[in-house]
């Protein structure tokens, strides 16, 4: 069976489209990612892991890793149709899933050896050096699932690990965290009748890796439903929505040395000056100039540049010409980086606003009255809130929801967000832009500590606003319908994964958390090796007071030995957990649990000051959560129980709807693979009390 004529075109034309746009003079114009979507409710595709020449990376040109991603022909071929011209591998592939649908891969690893002297003179780590790799489709609530005798298949697991048969087989090693595949490994990820619309991503998720293979360029996006399932629901807004442009925003960035190698481990100073803290002078336009780091032992990377794309381009024009503004669905796709983003426009000289609508992938509809430091609190500080302007008291009084605006996102790696961007006079209010408005689209640099690291400031596009007036009357706040309300107690979806949660098996050592009770996990470098990252781990009773025999030190990650053990609800009812997140380092940490959502707690809800539905209305959800350094010096949980520090915990809770084996860790990627990470293992419970029935 050979790839469909009509998928064919479409590859071409892109490729065509992206060629056509590097030539033009001066910035180009943004393209969208190339799509492939379901039908007749498959998606199945052939996605192949391989070394590529990234000509958008020019003048450097590197040779970095991708994924070439087409329909499966199921011919036996393991190589994706060669399309005409240089395909923008790199920037990104948007995969679009409806509810209900399956997603088939057919994962082919193609990658070279790994030659960095980190993996190959390890002996614990020589496997590394093989370059295996697996999938991860993050955010999706989906089965973990095993093969068995009637489905070959793996789910959404990243305990199987693929290899290159032509680099060599590995030899047998505990550090080896999952099931040996060589050449190709099939997957079938069932997407839920329930499942929230939104927006969300796949990457490998080979411990010990990730870092260089995201970094390398292997990642993209899924997008399951529309921005119409969840926006715009009342008859105001559905007709003025009609009007409005939705873009997919996937950024990345790699470090590329002057020879063009691509340095698959960041060094967070490649751009900063010796003996600065911070960059200094006119922000680079897609990209930061390496600097001389040889006289500090480190590296010469004169004649570098740390790129930051945007879909793979680098400092694209964005021509907004919808009527009624765009919708921007943001992916911050980078292994490490975090992005302190901002629109600035120079005429007005200040940062514009924008209406935030989702974040991790779960529209946002906090409930009115809701105080901007309680709404900061629980979309995890990811979002400087404001107020939006032209929407009254009265409006929201009315809705029940409150509208969310800001100007900054604080993206850290894994999160999304979707933002209604628009043109506004210097008051913020939606007007027709003038001949010639445009803003710029840039990250303002971060800091994640005193023992941190420093991420450059970057202008990453130019934004052109070129709209006409809107025949119909703009709102001041398009209406977010999320659908997290059903998401807090996910019952709908439980019952759509029973027989996936039945056929994984139960395990009596699994064991229910008491009534009250709640699990403490401490983030740090282990007490025996301060160069690496960790997890501690203990239970708390109902007065927050240690349970005597659960304390777990700080200790790097184990693959054979689940930190989390906990059955599901009666009759594999979804079963709410409470956990608190103390982070004791001197740098922020970003908390990922696969398979879930969560809901970050306001301290007033903490306190008892205000009801759970008062503080959550529709709600927020999230998959991720910025855990902030420590202030002072913690090298160990005594240390912090002695008062050595002051820790800034975040509570959650976390409902488990899906039965399998699965991962918690620090979503930034050299803190995963150095060992921040944990596994969990929930279990199905077939007693039928109070069950799904």
């Amino acid at each position: 069976m050979e790839v469909p004529a009509s998928e064919r075109l479409r590859q071409v034309l892109a490729a065509f489209a992206f060629l056509f746009s590097a030539g033009a003079a001066g910035a180009v114009d943004l393209q969208e990612p190339v799509t492939l979507q379901s039908k007749k409710g498959v998606l199945d595709i052939l996605l192949v892991a391989k070394a590529a020449t990234i000509p958008s990376l020019s003048p450097l040109n590197p040779t970095g890793w991708v994924y070439d991603i087409c329909l499966n022909p199921h011919n036996g071929a393991n190589d994706c149709p060669a399309v005409a011209g240089s395909p923008n591998l790199y920037g990104g592939t948007r995969l679009q899933l409806s509810q209900g649908d399956t997603l088939k891969i057919h994962l082919v690893n193609k990658l070279p050896l790994i030659t960095d002297s980190d993996h190959a003179q390890d002996p614990d780590e020589a496997f590394l050096a093989l370059n295996p790799t697996n999938i991860h489709t993050h955010g999706l609530i989906v089965s973990p699932h095993y093969p068995s005798k009637s489905d070959p298949t793996y789910g959404d697991n990243v305990f199987v690990l693929t290899f290159n048969s032509a680099n060599g087989a590995p030899i047998v090693s505990p550090h080896i965290h999952g099931v040996v595949a060589f050449d190709s490994t099939d997957y079938s990820i069932k997407i839920p009748a329930h499942h929230p619309s939104g927006l969300y991503w796949f990457h490998p998720h080979a411990h010990g890796i990730a870092l260089n293979q995201v970094t390398a360029g292997m990642a993209g996006i899924i997008t399951i439903g529309n921005t119409k399932d969840y926006l715009c629901n009342d008859a105001g807004c559905a007709t003025f929505s009609k009007t409005i442009g939705v873009r997919h925003i996937i950024l990345k960035d790699t470090q590329v040395l002057a020879d063009g190698t691509l340095k698959d481990q960041e060094d967070p100073d490649f751009c900063l000056p010796p003996n600065e803290i911070s960059l200094a002078g006119p922000l680079g336009q897609g990209y930061c100039p390496g600097q001389d780091h040889s006289g500090d032992e480190g590296g010469n990377y004169t004649g570098g540049r740390w790129f930051f794309t945007i879909n793979g381009q680098q400092f694209p024009n964005i021509p907004m010409t919808a009527a009624g503004g765009e919708i921007w669905r943001i992916t911050n796709a980078s292994a490490s980086i975090t992005y302190d983003l901002r629109l600035w426009n120079p005429a007005q000289q200040q940062d514009m606003i924008v209406q935030v609508l989702s974040i991790d992938g779960v529209g946002i509809s906090p409930e009115a009255g809701l105080s901007s430091q309680a709404m900061a609190q629980i979309i995890g500080n990811k979002v400087s809130p404001l107020p939006c302007p032209g929407v009254t008291a009265a409006s929201d009084s009315k809705s029940g929801v409150q509208p969310l605006c800001t100007k900054r996102l604080l993206m850290m790696p894994s999160t999304r967000a979707e933002i209604r961007v628009a043109y506004r006079d210097a008051t913020g209010a939606l007007t027709t832009p003038p001949p010639g408005a445009q803003a710029i689209f840039r990250t303002a640099g971060f800091v994640t500590g005193p023992d941190g690291d420093t991420w450059p400031a970057v202008d990453l596009g130019t934004v052109l606003f070129e709209s006409p007036a809107a025949k119909a009357k703009a709102p001041a706040a398009l209406s977010v319908n999320g659908g997290a309300a059903g998401l807090m107690v996910p019952r709908a979806l439980a019952s759509d994964l029973i027989s996936a949660n039945v056929a994984v098996g139960e395990d009596p050592t699994c064991k229910t958390l008491p009534k009250n009770h709640k699990r403490r996990i401490f983030f740090n470098a282990p007490t025996d090796n301060p160069d690496a990252f960790g997890l501690g781990y203990e239970e708390l009773d109902e007065h927050n007071v240690p349970v005597p025999g659960t304390f777990m030190d700080v200790k790097s990650f184990d693959p054979m030995r689940p930190t989390v053990c906990l059955p599901l609800g009666a009759g594999n009812a979804p079963v709410t957990e409470r956990w608190q997140l103390v982070n004791l380092a001197g740098e922020d940490h970003n908390f990922h649990m696969h398979q879930v959502r969560f809901r970050a707690l306001s301290a007033a809800e903490l306190d008892q000051t205000s009801l759970p539905s008062t503080i959550s209305g529709q709600g927020v959800l999230l998959d991720s959560v910025p855990l902030t350094h420590a202030d002072g010096i913690c090298a160990s949980v005594d240390d912090w129980r002695k008062g050595a520090c002051t820790a800034h915990p975040v509570t959650v809770d976390i409902p488990f709807a899906v039965a399998g084996d699965f991962v918690y860790h620090c979503h930034i990627l050299e803190h995963e693979d150095g060992g921040m990470m944990a596994r969990i293992r929930v279990r199905p419970n077939t007693s039928q009390a109070a069950g799904l029935r």
